[in-house]
């Protein structure tokens, strides 16, 4: 994997840059702000670390999410293996049992997780 290329900028004359960056922010409201993909509220160079912190958090809970899904997957294959070695079909009431409250503390849990 490359490097990362942020750029901050507030003027016309870097447009340029800030299109070509992997994280372009821009600290105006004026030209800069129509090709950077993020625009600060304030003309602060701490936008940057809260864009950052924003991008991590995002990127946690992708990654939360995409633990619920397999976890998901995981309990109603593994249920509806063990209904089919003991010759049975899994009935509606089943499948309903295995969304709602089976996966329910999953979801749960994980929403209460930090990005830290």
């Amino acid at each position: 994997m490359g490097r990362q290329v942020s750029m901050c900028g507030d003027g016309a004359n870097d447009c340029g840059a800030l299109k070509q960056a992997d994280i372009g922010l821009s600290l105006s409201q004026a030209d800069a702000s129509i090709s950077a993909p993020f625009t600060g509220q304030t003309a602060h160079i701490g936008a940057m670390v809260e864009l950052l912190k924003e991008c991590r958090a995002g990127l946690a809970t992708n990654f939360s999410l995409f633990n619920i899904m397999v976890t998901y997957s995981f309990i109603q294959f593994t249920s509806t293996l063990v209904c089919e070695i003991y010759m049975q079909q899994p009935a509606d009431f089943q499948f309903m049992y295995w969304d709602f409250f089976m996966n329910f503390l999953f979801v749960l849990l994980t929403s209460r997780t930090a990005s830290s």
